[in-house]
């Protein structure tokens, strides 16, 4: 798993979760925008300038001055925005667990007890690569079920949306379909796709992304973090 500094340079990991997430739904509030503002900019600039007529149309004239590094002015740049938000927001949030049970749990100092000192570490290494294993270690080690509360499917869809944006090239995957939140395309989203069967999106269609679903997928992480921790600190004064 990648480093990330907040999470990582904070005393308080649920601290520097809180501070990253918030700077995520600022750049997907703020950039995307911005974006469309600068194209529209550039749209009516070019439809103003005067013409003989042989100048070819007002979308040629705008892929050409955009060229291929935007997508000749049509590239998603806001996907690709939303996209390493919930990313990025996937990512912090299952450091920001996984730092907060060993500190919780196996935090000793056990340099002098290398036997002991190497299952822990390949423990810890455990839950920095796999969610499914430091769920369990939330249960075994902290009697912190978090699997089975009601409020962890919103955990598993941004899992799933997740590993459907890193692993199938954002394309739906069954896993994600499986998910009680899983968003289903409009027909306005995929106007030439059999949106109503879910087997026609698997593998073939982008899952759409939008402000809306990367904000809640972003909101919905970090209440299931305060959630945690309210657990945590209800653990420990028990």
């Amino acid at each position: 798993m990648s480093v990330y500094p907040e999470v990582r340079v904070y005393a308080d990991p649920f601290e520097g979760l809180t501070v990253q997430l918030t700077e995520l739904r600022g750049l997907i509030k703020i950039v995307p925008p911005l974006i469309e503002a600068d194209r529209e900019r550039r749209w009516t600039e070019i439809g103003e300038r005067p013409s003989d007529g042989e100048d070819g149309d007002v979308v040629d004239i705008y892929g050409a001055e955009a060229g291929p590094e935007e997508g000749w002015g049509f590239a998603d740049f806001g996907r690709t925005i939303y996209v390493s938000a919930v990313v990025t927001a996937w990512a912090v949030f299952h450091d920001c667990l996984a730092r907060v049970l060993r500190n919780m749990c196996l935090s000793c100092d056990l340099s002098e007890q290398p036997p002991v000192a190497k299952p822990v570490e390949e423990q810890v290494r455990e839950w920095d690569r796999r969610f499914d294993t430091l769920e369990k270690g939330y249960r075994d080690f902290a009697g912190i079920p978090v699997a089975q509360w009601k409020t962890w499917g919103e955990v598993r869809h941004a899992h799933e949306l997740r590993n459907a944006l890193v692993h199938n090239q954002g394309q739906y995957t069954r896993a994600y379909l499986k998910t009680k939140l899983a968003y289903r395309p409009t027909e306005e989203d995929l106007p030439f796709a059999l949106v109503d069967d879910d087997s026609a999106l698997i593998d073939h269609e982008v899952i759409p992304l939008s402000f809306t679903l990367a904000d809640a997928v972003i909101t919905q992480l970090r209440a299931a973090a305060t959630e945690v921790r309210e657990a945590i600190d209800q653990t420990q004064r028990n």
